[in-house]
């Protein structure tokens, strides 16, 4: 028994030099790398900085060009224009993108998503169709970065299924969302479609980014949801007309404030008030006065917004808790 305590402690010392030494290998080995890197990134910044400039240099090795890739997406973030394009083409020509789009397949999380990342730094439109293929990789990480790239290369393509991942929070809702913003108006021939899927939460979320992303013309298709079967929908485009400050949808919106659900009477209350319907103020104070504490606090502020004397007039009468707060908060206010 003593001799198998021996050996035991004998093969667990052994192990944990070899532990040990495994570590310090490793940690020499990555201050190596570290140190090429530097010494690599010393020497190569006068040719990055060129390909900034939109100079054509020649092509480094392949060593090197790892190194000059890692450098080159850093700037690309900061560039537009003439200086990108010229980035896009030296990776597409350098073998930079088709070496990214392969790692892509790579075996470990992490490899696939550094390669997505840098496509969308790299700039070049060959990069798209395999960022949207990798938007269903099994790592949420991929897909995060594979949306994030696809906002940066301002891939209008991408726009459905964008929309789709921040829905299913396939990805992580804001980097999704940042996506379909830094795509801007290219966005939007896909989000206004999506406004008519047959998925509520789909139509939600299309109507809620046409509120970020559209324009007043955009009101029709806003107005048609706000008869929408599905009260979030209803609300969504309820918000979605009050950020638009879409005037022509005021009667529409006035509708609204007669809904079943307290939660989209409140909502169209508030999109009343950012609009100015001044038109709206009689409406406005009767669900002030008498309506569910959500829908009656939003009315109530509306109204401060769109007619503060009617609101002085009704406070004065008794017009009930939310409309002698509202007009308390206009009192200090002045």
């Amino acid at each position: 028994m003593q001799l198998l305590f021996e050996w035991g402690s004998i093969a667990l010392a052994a192990a944990s030099a070899t532990f040990v030494g495994v570590l310090v290998f490793r940690r020499i080995h990555l201050r190596r790398l570290d140190v090429h890197r530097r010494d690599a990134e010393a020497r190569l910044e006068p040719l990055a900085l060129a390909l900034a400039d939109g100079e054509e240099v020649q092509t480094v090795d392949a060593r090197d060009a790892e190194v000059l890739a890692g450098m080159l997406s850093r700037y690309a973030r900061q560039l537009s224009g003439d200086a990108r394009g010229a980035l896009a083409r030296y990776f597409e020509q350098s073998g930079g993108v088709e070496r990214e789009v392969v790692a892509l397949g790579a075996r470990h999380d992490w490899q696939r998503a550094t390669a997505a990342s840098l496509l969308g730094d790299m700039g070049s439109e060959r990069a798209i169709a395999p960022l949207l293929e990798v938007l269903g990789d099994r790592s949420r990480d991929v897909r995060t970065a594979a949306a994030r790239s696809l906002g940066r290369l301002g891939a209008p393509a991408a726009a459905d299924a964008l929309v789709r991942a921040f829905v299913t929070a396939d990805v992580a809702h804001g980097v999704a969302g940042d996506a379909l913003v830094a795509l801007g108006p290219a966005a939007l021939p896909a989000v206004r479609a999506l406004t008519g899927s047959e998925d509520p939460a789909l139509r939600k979320a299309a109507v809620e980014l046409l509120g970020l992303l559209g324009e007043p013309a955009d009101s029709p298709v806003l107005v048609a949801r706000l008869r929408d079967s599905a009260a979030e929908v209803r609300a969504s485009a309820a918000r979605a007309l009050g950020r638009l400050a879409a005037e022509d949808a005021a009667t529409a919106v006035r509708g609204a404030l007669s809904d079943r659900v307290p939660f989209v009477r409140a909502a169209a209350a508030r999109a009343l008030g950012e609009i100015g319907d001044r038109d709206a103020a009689a409406e406005l104070l009767v669900v002030a006065r008498s309506d569910h504490y959500d829908a009656a606090q939003a009315a109530a502020r509306a109204l401060a917004r769109v007619d503060p004397q009617l609101l002085a007039t009704a406070a004065r009468e008794g017009g009930g808790p939310h409309v002698l707060e509202a007009a308390d908060r206009v009192a200090v206010k002045a």
